[in-house]
């Protein structure tokens, strides 16, 4: 069995085929990844043609795995097309905050082509059930979509054992993630500015290719795009996971952190809370609340204890329900089961 993804790259969705791919050839299951630049997301309309002539110079699918977005334009009507949704772009809670022209292409343009897509779709997933009820929210449709949450491998994200200079070192705090809006990419510089010279911020340029964006305060410090392997030492070198979003459709960094061992400060929205417990494994703040989150680090700063606590937690927590073994499964599962 052959698998093909045609996606847009440039964000956690270019890591998730990546990585379902990886799960799946364990399980004998081929899968070929055609990535196009963001830059089509303002020529979708060409992306059939494009992508047509790509998966013809490539072997023969059995299947065609992609995304809500742009689907409708990969989708073959000789092949079944599998669409898995990642957090609703369309959302008019997402797109409140952003600018006239995002709001009237996603409004106009995007919200068309995913209702299509998901109409053309013989099976359609979601990667929690926030994403699915929010879907079936924008469209006043109840869509039949199985919920399948995303995984990763435990043998690569670990905690790992980290030199100690000896000395005592401020506490770091950790963002991996496009330093957009909704990652709550802003909140940074004020949440840091509270915490002072006790703390200090490392954090991730993000997936996409444009210019890292700085933040001159002295206790943050940018360390540009890291492959996989560098991400998780970057990880165990810190003592708390910070992901302040304001939207998720799932929310893969705070897994990578949970599965390194690590206790998570976040916020209570969408579908953060069906991964992280609160009190248990982090903490999960308000929405846009800096006085919640600056107490949240403070609070897990303070105590060594707490943080191994909660760290041990979140690691049984992804061994028990969040793998890559059990993702794949559940899509060989599901592709094998089309084929039939």
């Amino acid at each position: 069995m052959k698998i093909a993804s045609p996606i847009i790259g440039g964000s956690g969705l270019e890591v998730y085929h990546h990585r379902l791919a990886l799960g799946l050839s364990k399980m004998g299951i081929e899968s070929e990844i055609y990535k196009f630049s963001p830059h089509w997301e303002l020529f979708p309309w060409a992306l059939r043609w494009k992508a047509e002539a790509i998966m013809k110079s490539g072997s023969p699918c059995d299947l065609i795995h992609s995304h809500a977005e742009y689907g409708y334009f990969f989708g073959r009507k000789d092949k079944p097309l599998v669409i898995t949704l990642h957090h609703s772009s369309i959302d008019p809670n997402y797109l409140a905050p952003l600018g006239v022209p995002i709001r009237i292409h996603h409004q106009f343009f995007l919200k068309p082509w995913v209702k299509k897509t998901m109409g053309l779709a013989d099976k359609l997933v979601a990667v929690s059930h926030h994403t699915k009820t929010t879907f079936c929210e924008v469209f006043q449709k109840d869509f039949q979509i199985q919920v399948i949450y995303n995984g990763i491998d435990p043998h690569v994200f670990r905690p790992l054992e980290v030199q100690s200079s000896g000395a005592k070192r401020p506490i770091v705090v950790f963002f991996s993630g496009n330093p957009t809006y909704r990652k709550g990419f802003d909140l940074m510089a004020p949440v840091m500015k509270r915490l002072g010279s006790d703390f200090v911020l490392h954090y991730t340029a993000g997936l996409r290719s444009s210019p890292t964006k700085s933040l001159a305060i002295s206790n943050i410090k940018c360390l540009g795009v890291l492959p996989e392997t560098e991400l998780v030492k970057e990880i165990n070198r810190a003592d708390i996971a910070f992901q302040p979003s304001r939207r998720e459709g799932f929310g893969l960094s705070i897994l990578e952190a949970m599965a390194c061992g690590k206790p998570v400060v976040s916020t209570n929205c969408s579908a953060i809370p069906e991964i992280l417990d609160h009190g248990k494994g982090g903490f999960l703040c308000e929405v846009d609340s800096v006085d919640q989150m600056v107490a949240a680090i403070r609070n897990l700063g303070h105590s060594f204890e707490l943080r191994q606590e909660m760290g041990n937690y979140n690691r049984r927590a992804v061994l028990g329900r969040f793998t890559l073994q059990h993702m794949s499964n559940r899509y060989g599962e599901l592709f094998r089961g089309l084929l039939a």
